[in-house]
């Protein structure tokens, strides 16, 4: 929203579900690694991504970045539920719909 004026709904923020079970590092990479086992190359995470068009390894972060959520999603759900039942799961959304709903004011 902040930057291209676009609302999300219906987010699950991976940092929240992390953070929920308390593992040592919470960002998507750390994820990635322990539920898929693959390191990827984040050096691209602060690349301006306004630029076209996109060199070819920005691409292959933007692809690698993406590819694996649905199966973190599954994995984080899976691992809440077996350690917090479905209070676990609606806190996580919870959290992640209150993120949406922040509203930015350009100054």
């Amino acid at each position: 929203q902040r930057d291209f004026s676009v609302y999300i709904v219906n987010c699950f923020d991976t940092y929240f579900a992390a953070k929920m079970l308390k593992l040592p590092t919470l960002s998507l990479a750390y994820l990635i690694k322990l539920f898929i086992g693959i390191d990827i190359d984040k050096r691209h995470q602060l690349s301006d991504w306004r630029v076209r068009p996109l060199p070819e390894s920005m691409l292959t972060y933007a692809r690698c970045d993406t590819h694996f959520l649905l199966s973190i999603y599954d994995k984080l759900c899976n691992e809440i539920h077996s350690s917090y039942q479905s209070e676990g799961l609606l806190n996580v959304l919870n959290s992640s719909k209150k993120l949406c709903l922040t509203t930015y004011h350009k100054e």
